[in-house]
């Protein structure tokens, strides 16, 4: 939502966040954004998601708004166990998920003994 003399305002998406042994995954409820308004970007150690929603025109007055129109903007420090080159988004029915693939370096891995 833009006002006048105001800077765009955003709100949190509610998030869940899980590890799995090789990667990281988030799920991120963003109802009324679609793929054209997501824009999901890393740069350095900055994990910027913004989701724009579409305003839909109406005619007349509002009686009842309970859902708040606007903007979702989070924002998430990764360090560097998250390999930036594997991360991948998936958007269905307002839900965005987005995997971190973790490096190779911090993966859990079983070492074979060997006997002499």
């Amino acid at each position: 939502m833009k006002d006048q003399n105001q800077e765009t305002r955003y709100r949190r998406a509610r998030c869940d966040i899980r590890e799995e042994p090789d990667k990281i995954v988030m799920r991120l409820e963003m109802p009324g954004v679609n793929k054209t308004g997501l824009d999901i970007s890393v740069e350095g150690d900055q994990l910027s998601i913004i989701g724009r929603r579409t305003q839909e025109s109406v005619n007349g007055d509002w009686l009842v708004r309970e859902i708040r129109p606007g903007d979702y903007r989070m924002d998430y420090t990764i360090d560097e166990t998250i390999d930036r080159g594997s991360i991948e988004a998936h958007l269905e029915q307002g839900v965005l998920e987005l995997t971190l693939g973790l490096s190779e370096a911090v993966k859990p891995r079983k070492i074979e003994v060997v006997s002499k």
